[in-house]
């Protein structure tokens, strides 16, 4: 076999089940102190949050990797997204305090769930990079 069919050959590769296991804990713990955060966070931002959870650790801790890298990754991501709902809150405040309240209630209606989008699609991909870039380095050093 060429060095491209061994690359894209999936026979031999195995969805890392104990890693699904304690992300989907530390997924789960994730998203029962946000739910006790609810009172400080817009239920928005839970559903956001579980959502990007939920993607994230079906997603990629079946995927070879080290397990705390996953872990500190999907940290992150949930860091990133609390902030981003901090930011998301001001500039709901700021377009209240210039905009009409029907024209910031079509606003919000469309544009805060695809701005949510926005950083869970970023810290995702650039979690698949970082597992991606740690595989090819670790095929490098058993080449060689």
């Amino acid at each position: 076999m060429t060095s491209v069919e061994e690359r894209f050959d999936c026979s031999r590769v195995k969805p890392n089940l104990v890693h699904l296991a304690v992300g989907s804990g530390f997924a789960a713990a994730v998203i029962v102190s946000h739910v006790q955060l609810v009172r400080f966070l817009d239920m928005s931002a839970l559903v956001s949050i579980s959502f990007f959870n939920l993607l994230f650790v079906f997603l990629l801790f079946p995927l070879e990797g080290s397990l705390l890298s996953k872990v500190c990754l999907l940290f992150a991501g949930n860091s990133v997204g609390v902030l981003w709902y901090l930011i998301q809150l001001s500039l709901k405040e700021a377009s209240l305090f210039f905009l009409s309240t029907d024209t910031f209630k079509i606003i919000n209606l469309v544009a805060w769930p695809l701005i949510d989008f926005v950083w869970i699609v970023s810290i995702w991909s650039l979690s698949l990079s970082v597992l991606a870039s740690a595989k090819r380095k670790t095929e490098g050093l058993e080449q060689s």
